[in-house]
């Protein structure tokens, strides 16, 4: 479908319970009412509009490819409103052509940006310990976080997965979260059937580019939600959460290094 085929669908379906819709859509293109019915005849003519006694509506599938332009729509319409000086009419327009106008590869890419934006919004809520206008998605309450714990930027355990006690748990009071992790011992046996046990000592949390130290109370790390780092989704749509740690373990290997490693939380 051409781009100024799907402008004009998006207002006929925005215009269609207006009661004056040939003269909203002139109005809209700045050209006269006449064009806007020879338009009109010729989307019904190649069945992308239907009829009847008093309105006009879209057939099946350009109803169908309105819906999907219109999600898209609310999802880059705020993008353009946030620019300065962009009326929020302006803004909605901006939006509408970009959708149709630009190579799909590009819109597609903006969309994934920005969905995932919003996504850590919903979650990070709280960023920087203030609460905003934004509603907290979570009631309040406590919840238990199913999590892993991987070596850093790899799909790979890291032993200090054995070293928390499963699963986290969240809280949230007064619009604020935490994630609490604790720690219990590690047991380890290496290839020569070497064994080992140790337990974590120290612990910091990655935060804007610095690692914020957590300082434990009862083997408990009460960590803020706000310091989740990045957000992905499974093929089965399970939102998860990573926050990137360092930890340092105690009487586990002799010289064993401080290590950063990242805790990934399934928000099912």
């Amino acid at each position: 479908m051409m781009s100024k085929q799907l402008q004009y669908l998006f207002y006929i379906d925005r215009y269609k319970d207006s009661g004056r819709l040939i003269s909203d859509l002139a109005e809209k293109f700045g050209v006269t009412k006449g064009a806007v019915s020879q338009i009109l005849n010729l989307y019904e003519k190649n069945g992308f509009i239907q009829r009847d006694d008093k309105s006009i509506f879209l057939a099946a599938e350009a109803e169908k490819e309105v819906l999907n332009l219109k999600k898209k729509h609310s999802i880059i319409y705020p993008f353009f409103q946030a620019m300065p000086n962009f009326s929020n009419e302006l803004a909605q327009e901006c939006a509408l052509q970009y959708l149709c106008g630009m190579p799909k590869e590009s819109v597609e890419g903006l969309v994934s940006i920005l969905e995932s934006k919003e996504k850590i919004n919903c979650i990070r809520w709280d960023v920087e310990g203030k609460t905003p206008d934004t509603i907290c998605p979570f009631p309040e309450g406590s919840y238990e976080i199913p999590f892993n714990v991987y070596k850093a930027g790899k799909n790979e355990l890291s032993m200090g997965d054995r070293g928390f006690v499963k699963v986290a748990q969240m809280n949230v009071l007064n619009g604020r979260g935490t994630i609490t992790l604790k720690a219990k011992e590690i047991r380890y046996k290496d290839k020569a059937q070497n064994r080992f046990r140790g337990k974590l000592t120290r612990l910091s949390c990655l935060y804007e580019g610095n690692f914020i130290s957590i300082y434990p109370k009862h083997n408990e790390y009460v960590i803020p939600i706000h310091y989740i780092h990045k957000l992905s989704l499974t093929p089965d749509g399970t939102l998860l959460a990573s926050l990137r740690i360092k930890a340092e373990v105690r009487n586990c290997m002799s010289g064993m290094p401080v290590s950063e490693a990242d805790v990934v939380l399934k928000f099912i």
